[in-house]
């Protein structure tokens, strides 16, 4: 009850902020002039500032965080480590912090803006649109047009000798108009692909795809079980080859002891080569090997 009400606290103190100050400078509504508030209780468009504002304070928060998230493995950083020197400046990632939170909470107003002046002047437009029309739609006939007298003009005042009009500036941003569209995609396009990439970069990312990885080998090592036990030194091999494979994404704790493991069931499978098999030379000398693995992954599982 207690974050319940600390979490709604700002909505009327913003509210008040919003009557006694705010309102008295800056109008609510776009073209309104600023009225002499009087009272102490805040009204109906202090209210909803401070509703708005405390949307936009959540949601620009969240966006930030969602957005700033894959910028921590470029720092060394995770959310533990942020957790646990939360009293320590991170002044690189609190500046991506602060601007995506800034750009996102100029969105939802200048939102805000638009929707406000589209209530506002919608029918004004509309009125503007139809005049126009109707004087459109007015025949030629009716049209009563005032003709100067010609008489006695020269003719050469007759000609207007209309002089070719220079391209400036504006003429270039109007024929151009649809180039900082086609720029803003290509930035757009290419900040989503730096954002999966870092995000793919996580280490939690990672962790979750190298278990998706050991459930996938595990699957993989099922057939290979129902093998005769006659055939040690295949499964020797095979256990070999996965333990392999998992110690290039092993990281955690728990992902090197299964890498020991790995190692442990192929040194098992090896000594139980009997000695008349063709392959006992060479599972010797595997033995040997796997046992200089087998000591890197304990060391690596210990370190963790």
């Amino acid at each position: 009850m207690l974050v319940i009400l600390v979490t709604i606290l700002p909505i009327p103190a913003i509210a008040f902020f919003h009557h006694f100050f705010i309102g008295r400078f800056i109008p609510a509504i776009p073209g309104e002039r600023t009225n002499n508030i009087k009272g102490f209780v805040p009204g109906l468009i202090s209210w909803w500032e401070s509703l708005y504002s405390w949307l936009v304070f959540v949601l620009s928060t969240l966006i930030a965080i969602f957005f700033s998230t894959p910028f921590l493995p470029v720092f060394k950083l995770s959310y533990e480590n942020l957790i646990d020197s939360y009293n320590q400046p991170h002044k690189n990632l609190q500046a991506i912090f602060t601007i995506f939170w800034i750009i996102s909470a100029a969105i939802f107003y200048h939102i805000e803006s638009s929707f406000k002046d589209h209530l506002i002047f919608a029918d004004v437009v509309s009125s503007e649109s139809e005049s126009v029309k109707t004087a459109s739609d007015i025949p030629l006939d009716n049209k009563t047009e005032i003709q100067p007298t010609e008489v006695g003009v020269p003719e050469t005042q007759k000609t207007d000798l209309s002089p070719t009009k220079k391209p400036n500036i504006v003429d270039w941003i109007v024929k151009h108009r649809k180039l900082p569209k086609r720029l803003f995609t290509l930035i757009l396009i290419s900040l989503v692909g730096l954002w999966i990439y870092l995000f793919t970069n996580l280490p939690e990312v990672k962790q979750s795809i190298s278990s998706a990885n050991i459930s996938l080998v595990n699957q993989i090592e099922i057939p290979s079980q129902k093998t005769s036990d006659n055939d040690n030194y295949k499964q020797a091999i095979n256990k070999a080859k996965i333990a392999a494979r998992l110690t290039k994404s092993a990281q955690t704790e728990d992902e090197w002891k299964i890498v020991l493991n790995r190692w442990e069931q192929a040194i098992r499978h090896l000594e139980n080569v009997p000695t008349s098999s063709q392959n006992y030379p060479m599972a010797q000398q595997k033995i040997i090997q796997y046992q200089i693995h087998r000591e890197f992954a304990r060391q690596n599982a210990a370190l963790n």
